[in-house]
């Protein structure tokens, strides 16, 4: 009896610990739960081919952020992106990872995370997943993103979270996601 006490004082003691913290599941469409606007961008900010857009639709009657387009890897490009801030930060130690539901085309897609000691815009936190051509939940643990800089903490543990980006990148193809819900768990 005492250790199940236990266990529930520890799990309700930490409210954070035992939620989800949804940042957009389009209850309000291009403003995230904290009023952050989504961006688009694409690696033509940085001389790249590689061209698209977002907009906020419908896949199978479900509200989702659609971000489509052609990556391209020649003239040094290679990504297209939806981006939002994250303010208030929020501090990565209060939740075990990030959660996505969303639908793609079969391909490869990434998650970066720019944190407080993300001070270049090379400077982020990724991880790849596969997203098949239905909607998933995905949850990836904090401990799967890798680190993009020599110069960064190598953990997220002890940082705020200042930005989450939606990533096509790195291969030749054409990106077709829709994303519905992103949060904190």
């Amino acid at each position: 009896m005492f250790k199940l006490y236990f266990i529930a004082l520890i799990i309700f003691a930490n409210p954070l610990a035992a939620k989800e913290y949804i940042i957009d599941n389009l209850t309000n469409p291009g403003i995230t739960s904290q009023g952050q606007r989504w961006s688009f961008i694409t690696d033509g900010v940085m001389g790249g081919l590689s061209e698209g857009k977002a907009t906020i639709t419908s896949n199978n009657e479900v509200p989702c952020y659609r971000m489509s387009g052609y990556v391209r890897t020649e003239n040094n490009g290679g990504f297209i992106q939806i981006r939002t801030a994250v303010y208030p930060n929020i501090k990565a130690k209060n939740f075990d990872g990030i959660y996505i539901n969303a639908i793609g085309n079969n391909k490869k897609y990434s998650l970066h995370i720019r944190t407080s000691a993300s001070l270049g815009y090379w400077q982020y936190y990724s991880t790849s997943f596969f997203l098949e051509s239905k909607f998933n939940k995905i949850k990836i643990p904090f401990d799967n993103f890798i680190k993009s800089n020599v110069n960064q903490p190598d953990y997220m543990y002890e940082q705020n979270i200042k930005s989450i980006g939606l990533v096509a990148s790195s291969d030749d193809f054409f990106a077709d996601i829709c994303l519905s819900e992103i949060g904190f768990y």
